[in-house]
């Protein structure tokens, strides 16, 4: 991912959220700092390499994932408490210190490393089950995805030749989002410049299905795996690929997600979240309570709130900066529709006189269930999936991303576990 790519995501930061009353459920005091211990590989995973932003885990007819629990040791604290507008919020321990935290089992393994080995995709000996998708760069143009199955086998589709989406402007991003992955892990769509490419991850075939616009950025499946949502600055289109013809049918305003939190640039930015149907059309849409003023990344969905990286008013989050934070400008908003309420997660940039977390720092890559965000966190000590408990405000390890060079560009990622709608 180039700088312009960090540019155009942050251009586009309009995402879904959803809203819950939030007073009930205050943020839990500090946790005690316990010892660190060396994180187990996950039974029946091993030791699988992936990287990138998160994308939909669509089971097409719909699946249950068992829910994911945090490890019973090791653990860094976390604080938490209101802000002078009412908005609940945590902090997440210092950047550099991720690797003591508590480790929760989502399903994935305890490292994923981009520079694992890649195994050619084989008819003979289909990945199953897709857990994890990435992209592998093949000189300056071209993108190949990387399958990272069950069993931690990576398989490279050497044959499917993707290349980086653009904007009207010229702007190039990765063409992988968060609702990627369908059919419980069998099919994978990418959005193209004049098309969106669904790829069967066990037969290796590949179906292209025509968009009339010229700068497709984005495609991802419908919450209930039926439809693809394929969108660019001009337009929207829904796409039924149990069709015969599937012809991609314009949607005024659609979506792909079950809601959608925006943002406008101006300051107070006025941040409302839309719901829309299972054909992508916008509902009804609800202004949202809060700090934020600017969203980053794609904002993820349970079946009852929403998930977004976002930047926050500092006169409002500067006030819980404690000594060795560093600056709190950014982090995680979530949102339940029915009341607009909305909780954060702070995430200061660096202890003081350090290099540590970057801008967008955090991008949800999806929930693990009903509570727990998935988000992937950026820092000059290295990368992590990190999991965000919304009902005690703790931080946990989820994995390790490990690539050649601490600033190496992101690797966006597609993860089949947990929820995305």
């Amino acid at each position: 991912m180039t700088d312009r790519d960090l540019t155009a995501l942050l251009e586009r930061a309009t995402e879904d959220v959803v809203e819950r009353d939030f007073a009930e459920n205050a943020w839990a005091a500090a946790l005690a700092a316990r010892r660190h211990r060396r994180r187990t590989l996950l039974t029946g995973v091993g030791a699988v390499a992936v990287a990138a932003l998160a994308v939909t885990a669509v089971q097409l007819g719909g699946a249950d994932h068992p829910k994911p629990t945090p490890a019973t040791s090791s653990t860094t604290s976390t604080t938490g408490g209101t802000l002078s507008d009412g908005t609940a919020y945590a902090v997440m321990p210092q950047e550099g210190t991720e690797g003591q935290l508590r480790d929760f089992d989502a399903g994935l393994p305890s490292t994923i490393d981009v520079r694992a080995r890649a195994e050619a995709f084989s008819a003979a000996r289909p990945p199953g089950s897709v857990v994890a998708v990435y992209l592998r760069a093949d000189g300056d143009d071209l993108l190949h995805p990387v399958l990272v199955a069950g069993d931690g086998r990576h398989v490279l589709m050497g044959d499917v030749d993707l290349v980086r989406t653009t904007d009207a402007s010229g702007n190039e991003a990765t063409p992988l989002g968060p609702r990627a992955v369908g059919g419980g892990g069998r099919y994978v769509v990418f959005p193209q410049r004049d098309h969106v490419l669904r790829l069967d991850a066990q037969t290796g075939d590949t179906v292209s299905y025509p968009v009339p616009a010229q700068h497709v950025e984005w495609a991802g499946w419908n919450a209930a795996g039926t439809r693809i949502v394929a969108r660019a600055s001009e337009g929207a289109w829904s796409i039924d690929p149990s069709t015969s013809r599937a012809e991609a049918v314009p949607v005024v305003g659609g979506y792909e997600g079950t809601f959608r939190v925006t943002a406008t640039d101006a300051l107070p930015s006025d941040v409302r979240v839309t719901r829309f149907d299972e054909d992508g059309r916008p509902l009804m849409s609800t202004p949202v309570r809060g700090p934020t003023w600017s969203l980053w990344g794609e904002t993820v969905n349970t079946e009852t709130l929403a998930a977004t990286g976002a930047f926050f008013d500092q006169n409002v989050t500067s006030k819980v900066i404690r000594r060795g934070y560093g600056p709190i400008y950014q982090g995680l908003l979530v949102v339940e529709p029915s009341s607009g309420a909305a909780k954060v997660l702070l995430a200061p940039e660096n202890p003081d006189g350090q290099t540590g977390r970057v801008k967008g720092c955090c991008t949800v890559l999806g929930w693990a269930d009903a509570d727990t965000v998935l988000f992937q966190s950026l820092g000059s000590h290295g990368r992590w999936v990190l999991a965000w408990k919304t009902t005690t405000g703790e931080v946990f390890e989820v994995a390790r991303i490990t690539t050649s060079a601490p600033d190496d560009p992101v690797t966006p990622i597609a993860l089949n576990v947990g929820r995305r709608s």
